[in-house]
C-alpha cells in the first residue's frame, strides 16, 4: 500500500495518509474560499484510520467551522491541512498540502452555486450546486 506524506509551509506539522481516498473534488463554498484565500480548494476524503499526524501534533490548531467540520491548520504558519468530519468519520485532506499526487484526482466541482462570481470553471468535470450525490458532508 502506498503512503503519501504532507506538511504545512513551515514544516512543523507533517502527516501521512494511505493512498486510499474514497472521493475527491474541488470545493467552491465560501468557507473554503476564505480559508484558502483562493477560488476554493481541492480535497480528498479518506477514512480517519488511514490518516495520521507524524510530526508536530502540538502545532495543530483546530477551528469548529460548522457542526460537521473541524478545520485543522498549523498554528505556526497558518497552513490549512485537513478537516475532521465528526459525523462521517472521514478526514478531508487538502490536496495542496500533499507532497506527491494521490491516485484519485478530483472528480467534480461542488458548491458551485456559491463560487466566486469572478471565477470561471473551464474544465469538463461535473459541477454540482451543493454536494454531489452520495458525497459526505463538507
Amino acid at each position: 500500500m502506498t503512503t503519501i506524506t504532507g506538511s504545512c509551509v513551515c514544516g512543523q506539522v507533517e502527516f501521512s495518509v494511505e493512498d486510499q481516498f474514497v472521493y475527491a473534488g474541488y470545493c467552491h463554498c465560501s468557507l473554503c474560499r476564505k480559508s484558502s484565500g483562493a477560488t476554493g480548494t481541492a480535497i480528498g476524503g479518506i477514512f480517519k484510520a488511514n490518516f495520521s499526524i507524524v510530526k508536530g501534533e502540538e502545532f495543530v490548531k483546530k477551528h469548529k467551522r460548522s457542526k460537521e467540520t473541524v478545520s485543522c491548520f498549523c498554528g505556526q504558519c497558518g497552513s490549512t491541512l485537513y478537516g475532521e468530519k465528526s459525523t462521517t468519520g472521514m478526514v478531508h485532506v487538502r490536496y495542496g498540502a500533499l507532497n506527491s499526487s494521490p491516485k484519485l484526482l478530483p472528480q467534480a466541482h461542488m458548491h458551485v452555486a456559491s463560487k466566486a462570481d469572478w471565477y470561471e470553471i473551464t474544465d469538463a468535470l461535473p459541477q454540482f450546486s451543493e454536494f454531489p450525490p452520495r458525497a459526505c458532508s463538507h
